[in-house]
């Protein structure tokens, strides 16, 4: 195995990158990054009115009978939205271990993802631990004085403790620190490393078959949907832990191989090709999504066994994989031009949107969860201040502040242009890092 085949890029993909040093970006990327931080927060807004509840997913309150269309909403995003963010993750990750190589990527992506998750650990953890005690006190739960003591009894305790939405940061920096495992290793057994002449490291040999990068496709496809049999609850539900669990871990790998596999293999299949039939992937994901919502709704009143339970796998994995990529595609392709300065304001604050908009949202329908009002106005209350208040908190607290250069590396003074490249919810990579990338 030859360091060069972990990446897959050829000399088209350096044609990619020459291609973009005009703008320094895809703005496709921009696009579908702004997109990817509004469905986060409308997913979380709709937790607390689903007909179906998530299993073992703590919540500070839920309304008890819970709305038909917003429940279908969020089931329909839960089924993609993470598997697209890993995709667009492995995608970004290719990119910097072609432009740096391993020592640096592997410090490029530790300094970007375990920073802001100490730092989610020490601002946003507490908020959300109150803002669900809060919500259980005032619906009679708990006591008041358990938001002292913080003991809290089963069956409420059991899924409290944990990284909470955190849990993203600290699988992709494992996810990363394989993939950089695995370069060395290919390095030692191949015995060299090819340069380019300006020093970066060079690559070759990628997947120029549709064919193989098909069969991959399936491959890594089949692991996920093993591991959604195996344990369910890992995406029909929620599993809070502390730490990486392995279930988890085999559901989303694939999905960062993908996006390392999309970013090496794209113009070995041609650019444009390579997203061809992503409005049809689009819409056959909802005729998908049309028959697997019954079956979850069954699952969630009575998990399902036997052949049931490798359909509903194979459903969910084979509608992710259509949605992720009928997304990325119609993003790339029809909507590879400068975004409004609205899009490109919250693709630049995604990654702050992502880290505290949990407990807005939390506090939120807490707020709201006595107020006379229709479930849907709740829920679209919820959806627009879960992402207001983390853009004018990111404008006056974080965007010159510290906290920003820990999330994005430099302090911003201007409107910027983010690099495309930069994935929700992911701080924006340094121009001098990235200056020849998408």
């Amino acid at each position: 195995m030859s360091p060069i085949r972990l990446t897959n890029t050829t000399e088209s993909s350096v044609a990619v990158l020459d291609r973009q040093t005009d703008d320094n970006r895809l703005y496709g990327l921009d696009w579908l990054r702004a997109g990817a931080a509004v469905l986060v927060v409308t997913l979380h807004a709709g937790i607390a009115y689903l007909v179906a509840r998530m299993p073992g997913l703590a919540w500070p309150t839920h309304d008890p009978s819970g709305h038909p269309t917003v429940d279908a909403i969020t089931w329909w995003i839960n089924g993609f939205i993470m598997p697209l963010f890993f995709v667009q993750s492995g995608y970004l990750a290719c990119q910097i271990m072609c432009a740096k190589g391993p020592e640096e990527f592997l410090k490029h992506r530790t300094r970007r993802l375990l920073a802001p998750f100490a730092l989610g650990c020490v601002l946003i953890l507490p908020l959300d631990l109150y803002a669900w005690l809060l919500g259980w006190a005032g619906e009679g739960k708990i006591t008041l004085h358990k938001l002292r003591s913080l003991k809290i009894d089963s069956p409420l305790g059991d899924n409290l403790w944990g990284v909470s939405h955190l849990w993203f940061l600290q699988y992709l920096w494992l996810f990363c620190l394989c993939a950089w495992g695995m370069w060395r290793v290919a390095e030692w057994q191949s015995g060299k490393v090819t340069k380019s002449p300006d020093g970066k490291v060079a690559e070759s040999n990628g997947l120029k078959s549709r064919q193989s990068f098909g069969k991959v496709t399936v491959a890594l496809l089949g692991i996920s949907t093993f591991a959604l049999w195996w344990e369910p609850q890992l995406v029909i539900g929620f599993r809070h832990s502390w730490w990486p669990q392995l279930a988890n871990l085999l559901f989303y790998a694939p999905w960062f191989t993908l996006g390392w596999l999309n970013f090496s293999s794209r113009e070995a299949q041609g650019e444009r090709n390579s997203h061809r039939a992503c409005e049809l992937r689009l819409l056959a994901s909802l005729g998908m999504f049309a028959i697997l919502l019954p079956l979850i709704h069954q699952h969630v009143a009575d998990p399902l066994q036997g052949p049931a339970r490798v359909v509903l796998a194979t459903l969910f994995v084979t509608h992710a994989w259509l949605a992720v990529t009928g997304w990325f595609g119609v993003c790339l392709r029809w909507l590879n031009r400068q975004p409004p300065a609205a899009v490109k304001y919250i693709a630049e604050a995604s990654f702050w949107i992502y880290l505290f908009h949990h407990p807005v949202v939390g506090l939120t329908q807490v707020s709201l969860s006595q107020a006379p009002l229709p479930v849907a106005i709740r829920f679209l209350l919820t959806t627009l201040i879960g992402m207001v208040l983390p853009l004018l908190t990111y404008h006056a607290f974080v965007r010159q502040t510290w906290i920003g250069v820990v999330l994005s590396g430099r302090r911003q003074t201007v409107l910027t242009e983010p690099d495309s490249s930069e994935i929700l919810p992911f701080p924006q990579p340094e121009a001098r890092l990235l200056k020849k990338s998408a």
